[in-house]
């Protein structure tokens, strides 16, 4: 199977990658996503309307499974009832029934994957402190509960988060193993991209 990711933010297009190289799944993962116009507040059918735009290059490159990626931010929908009217709405604009398409809620949002693996944060030199702030609220099982991004903001050395910059280098080094036992969305993206197991330890590091 190849997989495509479809995403909302800067951050995630440029991020990804990097996080992408370092989990192993049996499929073959399309490295690059592409960045799609998603607001997390708008309706199933404008979302899936949005993606589908998109659906064309993924499927010219040959995926077999397309997934939507975006942040829930403060909405107050079940996630996965919002997921689901998502998915359906997309599948009814994808004309191959043989072409499969998840979506997957960032919660809160993507930085919320980043505190969830707080050794990755304290191994990058000079750009965190007092990471232990962030430990003690995303374990055991929290992350996708804080507020991720005022947490980065308030760990680093010089109190600010660029999104892009900070996301590319998090990603870098985090490992899915520990991400995963502390963020339930981070799960559902890993078993979206086909790790068995996920998350009792399957997601090694795959350095390239």
């Amino acid at each position: 199977m190849k997989i495509g990711l479809l995403v909302d933010g800067r951050a995630e297009y440029v991020g990804l990658p990097y996080l992408l190289e370092r989990i192993v799944s049996p499929h073959t993962i399309l490295r690059t996503p592409l960045l799609c116009d998603i607001q997390p507040f708008a309706s199933p059918a404008q979302i899936a309307h949005v993606a589908s735009k998109s659906f064309p290059i993924l499927l010219h490159r040959g995926a077999d499974r397309i997934l939507i990626l975006f942040d829930k931010e403060a909405r107050q929908d079940c996630t996965v009832e919002l997921a689901t009217a998502v998915e359906k709405a997309a599948r009814a604009r994808l004309d191959r029934p043989d072409v499969e398409v998840r979506v997957i809620l960032k919660v809160k949002m993507f930085e919320n994957w980043f505190v969830a693996d707080p050794e990755a944060l304290r191994g990058i030199a000079g750009r965190f402190e007092k990471v232990e702030r962030i430990a003690k609220q995303v374990t055991p099982g929290r992350a996708d509960a804080v507020d991720a991004l005022v947490l980065l903001k308030a760990c680093s050395k010089d109190r600010t988060f660029d999104k892009p910059r900070d996301a590319a280098t998090i990603c870098k080094v985090i490992d899915p193993a520990r991400a995963a036992a502390n963020s339930r969305s981070f799960r559902k993206m890993l078993k979206e991209l086909g790790v068995p197991q996920a998350p009792a330890g399957s997601a090694r590091k795959q350095r390239r």
